[in-house]
């Protein structure tokens, strides 16, 4: 539910910049941070956000992997979704100069008004506009990093955790989606002792799930519906993968795992499903907290930019005391699981 920004956080693209920093303070930036195996595992990176304070102990950097099995419509980042860098559009810095046009090899680009967009039947997501918009208004979202050069633009906020006691958070999409390279990444941070933060919904292989698990010292796990239809309904997939895989892991992280669930309008806070869900969690048993996460509105402006449509235009957000009520509904039903909003 959090929405990875745009000016406040690193770039993939800029990441290859970071070597060129100055020493000071570097923790890594002499040491060969990765194994030779390491060096070369890639993956897709669509954002790396500094300094954040969400989903984990202190000052972290969160790495957003690309690419998503889910396609939940409250999505704050629908950026994530694919698993193929995308072309994202500010019609607001277009200057009207036509560079696009001239260099789009399929001629996607189409002038509406005074800026020029484009038609996505036609767009391959080449990139080749983006390279040549003086304006910056093209930009695309997704870029294949490896293992070191993620650790790089780690390296730069090393201070901030010693400081804060924070680490690395990896986000998505889906993380499970890139287990190899997370896992990799994970084995980098560890040498050098990085606290570590996993997000997932838990729709992937079991066995990449219990060692992602098993490297991370806190582990969020999202539930978006407790039925497997409606789960089908709002985000493509069922529920059943999910919950069986939580039951697999709870033993392997006992005592660092948070059960989420984000709470949308109309579409899962009910207190139907609330109840139906404080049932599912309470018959696992060892989940020791669960997080309710209120709808926001906060990524919205990206489906624009992506030439999507946003399909809760006429939720709004959820006040604080109807969260409040809604965390109370769940905790008395859970008994002793601590209820978090």
């Amino acid at each position: 539910m959090r929405t990875a920004g745009r000016g406040f956080p690193i770039h993939p693209e800029q990441a290859s910049k970071m070597q060129k920093d100055k020493c000071k303070g570097k923790r890594f930036l002499h040491t060969d941070m990765s194994t030779p195996e390491t060096k070369e595992m890639d993956g897709i990176v669509y954002n790396i956000q500094r300094m954040s304070t969400k989903d984990g102990p202190g000052l972290r950097t969160t790495v957003f992997l690309k690419g998503c099995p889910l396609h939940c419509p409250w999505c704050s980042n629908p950026e994530s979704q694919s698993f193929k860098p995308q072309l994202m559009f500010f019609s607001n810095l277009c200057v009207g100069c036509g560079a696009c046009e001239r260099i789009c090899p399929n001629g996607a680009v189409v002038k509406i008004g005074d800026v020029y967009n484009r038609d996505r039947s036609v767009c391959t997501d080449c990139g080749l506009c983006v390279e040549s918009c003086p304006s910056k208004a093209r930009e695309m979202s997704g870029k294949r990093m490896t293992v070191e050069e993620v650790m790089r633009v780690v390296d730069s906020d090393s201070l901030f955790y010693d400081n804060s006691g924070g680490g690395v958070t990896l986000s998505g999409g889906e993380v499970l989606a890139q287990a190899a390279f997370a896992l990799d990444l994970m084995a980098a941070c560890k040498r050098y002792g990085i606290h570590l933060a996993l997000e997932t919904s838990g729709f992937g292989k079991r066995e990449d799930l219990l060692a992602l698990a098993d490297a991370a010292d806190c582990l969020f796990y999202d539930v978006k519906h407790a039925d497997d239809d409606v789960h089908r309904e709002l985000t493509g997939q069922g529920c059943g993968l999910i919950l069986d895989n939580l039951d697999a892991v709870l033993d392997r992280a006992a005592g660092k795992l948070t059960v989420r669930l984000p709470l949308i309008p109309g579409l899962n806070d009910d207190e139907g499903h609330l109840e139906n869900f404080a049932r599912t969690i309470k018959a696992l048993g060892r989940v020791q907290a669960v997080e309710l996460l209120p709808y926001h509105r906060l990524g919205k402006n990206k489906y624009a930019l992506l030439g999507r449509a946003y399909a809760l235009e006429s939720l709004g957000p959820m006040s604080k005391e109807d969260l409040a009520r809604r965390a109370a509904f769940v905790a008395e039903r859970l008994g002793g699981t601590k209820v978090l909003f």
